[in-house]
């Protein structure tokens, strides 16, 4: 008895160890966490159209693994695919919401339906934003978050370890965005760009607050980028409407925190342009 029990811890050891490790070398991803289990709703709707054909007809390769979504790039360099993550939905809510429960439990899951509700249409809701009206800056082209209300055809994809799937498009919210480097990825190799980088950086900055929007992660290392010279918000999770940020007082506050990260970049490898780019910044909060 107690050496089946043995056994049986052993297993349940190597059995959590290799889970582990598995989720290390893949970055978490399983095809079963991009499938929706959400109905349909009219404010997730989008009106574009289908992309090029030629973009599915490519595979794409895991590029990383964020908050909110996967990322994988295509073939040819060109187009990011991101899914949204549905691992944290365990149970399911499809589940969930069919489980029957006392009484006294009906408040924990309601509560837990809901929380849920509001976190995925949150980021559907800054998605639509990236696409809707960051369209140029976001560089986010296609966008479906109802994806059992359109057909898309079935997207060879290959995770960090080479392994093949077939993502039916059909049963993932996704989005389709322009391929941009990391912003700082690519000023390691074109400091002399960096006067230009800064220049499209306040630009970004200041397009965006005009229209009334904030971005509330806008850490730049990572949710930023870089495409044909220009900057953009790689990140598509993170913005809300704002109308505060229409005031200059505000939006001078959100471009000072939001360009801190570059600025200690530049004092460290580009140190001869401090100057230009607390005399931009001066400029931009004196206006």
């Amino acid at each position: 008895m107690v050496k089946k029990l043995l056994k049986l811890l052993l297993f349940g050891i190597l059995f959590i160890g290799m889970e582990k490790l598995i989720r290390t070398q893949t970055d978490g991803f399983r095809l079963e966490k991009t499938i929706s289990d959400f109905a349909p709703k009219e404010e997730w709707e989008t009106s574009f159209p289908l992309p090029n054909a030629e973009i599915f007809n490519q595979p794409f390769y895991f590029l990383g693994s964020g908050v909110q979504c996967y990322a994988f790039v295509s073939a040819d360099g060109e187009t990011v695919l991101k899914v949204f993550k549905h691992y944290h939905l365990w149970p399911s809510s499809k589940i969930l919401r069919k489980l029957p429960l006392p009484k006294f439990l009906q408040n924990w899951k309601n509560s837990i339906l809901a929380k849920r509700e509001k976190r995925i249409g949150s980021i559907f809701a800054s998605a639509q934003i990236a696409q809707n009206q960051l369209q140029q800056q976001t560089g986010v082209f296609h966008l479906n978050l109802n994806p059992k209300k359109r057909r898309y055809p079935k997207l060879t994809i290959f995770d960090k370890i080479g392994i093949r799937y077939e993502l039916d498009l059909s049963k993932t919210p996704f989005l389709l965005q322009k391929k941009a480097d990391l912003i700082f990825s690519y000023l390691e190799t074109h400091k002399e760009k960096t006067m230009e980088i800064i220049d499209s950086l306040f630009t970004c900055i200041h397009n965006r607050t005009e229209l009334g929007i904030s971005n509330t992660d806008p850490i730049m290392h990572r949710n930023f980028g870089i495409r044909d010279g220009e900057v953009m918000e790689i990140d598509i999770g993170s913005f809300i409407s704002n109308p505060h940020v229409k005031n200059p007082l505000f939006a001078k506050r959100e471009l000072f925190y939001e360009t801190l990260e570059l600025k200690d970049w530049i004092s460290k490898h580009t140190p001869e342009l401090t100057k230009y780019f607390e005399q931009k910044l001066l400029q931009a909060i004196r206006t």
